[in-house]
């Protein structure tokens, strides 16, 4: 065979240019390991977790294992994004996340054509029903209807997203012009998942008024933080989901349903579990969490059409 039948079009320049595209590619090499790109990692996933209280605590003893956990059923290893604003919430979105852990409120904005939910935290027995929103209320200021309307000066929510704390004036059913801004003037508890530095600050003398997670409520009332010949309590929303696991659509089926079947088990089946699996029930007790709960389309759009999506001004 002649050169040329071997250099096929290239001709018997072929050898200068074939050292040169090697060349070329061991000089990408190198600058790819000099000067690493700052967009997420090659072949590395992404979860994002909403945390507005910069507990770092909770992220090392919560949101880690919790990564751990599902890095046991997911086909590539996830990285960890705890972000506190829906400002930084929505960037982060932009960028992909494969799974995002989240209120429900703040749940809501996210596309259904881009995220299923997957499952929904469970509490323990007798609480692991979902809870309500309540409005605890300073009985010598009385019980009047929307407080957060004619007295926001002396109205606390839990936070800014959970619908146990906004979904008062979220539902579908309110008149959209009375409830027009609804956020302002009231105050803002800083933890998602806990509503008692709201309802500390209520107790103290800060405020006549709170929007707060029923359970946490409870728990004041049942501990003696609040007397009930002083505050009384009052429903305002239905049940609702509360904490919520979403994963991106983009996920593979096989592996959404792995993940939810693995959050389902967790603290129902036998005692000699995965080291994973007793490490991360463990750590979502720090959430007041005992286990988790399916939660499907169908479940989740109910949700949203009896709320709605929008949030107040201070959670961006």
């Amino acid at each position: 065979m002649s050169d040329d039948a071997r250099t096929g079009s290239l001709g018997g320049g072929g050898r200068p240019i074939t050292i040169l595209a090697a060349v070329l590619v061991l000089a990408l090499a190198l600058g790819a390991l000099l000067w690493p790109g700052v967009g997420p990692t090659r072949g590395r996933g992404v979860l994002l977790v909403f945390d507005s209280s910069g507990d770092q605590v909770r992220i090392t003893n919560v949101y880690e294992p919790f990564l751990h956990f599902l890095n046991e059923f997911t086909d590539q290893p996830l990285d960890l994004a705890v972000v506190g604003t829906v400002g930084s919430f929505r960037e982060k979105l932009i960028d992909g996340a494969d799974f995002v852990f989240c209120p429900d409120g703040l749940g809501l904005t996210l596309e259904a054509g881009q995220y299923v939910p997957v499952a929904v935290g469970r509490r323990a027995a007798p609480r692991n029903l979902r809870p309500r929103g309540v409005l605890v209320f300073r009985k010598s200021a009385g019980l009047i209807k929307a407080p957060w309307l004619s007295r926001p000066e002396v109205t606390v929510c839990g936070d800014s997203v959970s619908l146990t704390a906004t979904g008062a004036w979220r539902r579908k059913d309110v008149d959209a012009a009375s409830e027009s801004g609804t956020s302002n003037g009231c105050s803002w508890g800083p933890d998602p998942y806990d509503h008692a530095p709201a309802l500390h600050a209520a107790r103290l003398g800060g405020f006549d008024y709170a929007l707060v997670r029923q359970w946490d409520a409870d728990r004041f009332f049942s501990d003696g933080l609040l007397s009930p010949l002083e505050w009384g309590i009052e429903l305002v929303t239905v049940p609702v989901p509360d904490i919520v696991i979403f994963a991106s659509r983009s996920v593979a089926g096989k592996t959404r349903l792995a993940v939810g079947d693995g959050l389902v088990a967790l603290g129902r089946g036998p005692e000699e579990q995965p080291p994973a699996a007793r490490e991360v029930r463990r750590a979502i007790g720090g959430l007041n969490l005992a286990g988790f709960n399916l939660l499907v389309d169908p479940d989740f759009e109910f949700v949203r059409r009896n709320f709605a999506g929008n949030w107040p001004p201070t959670g961006d």
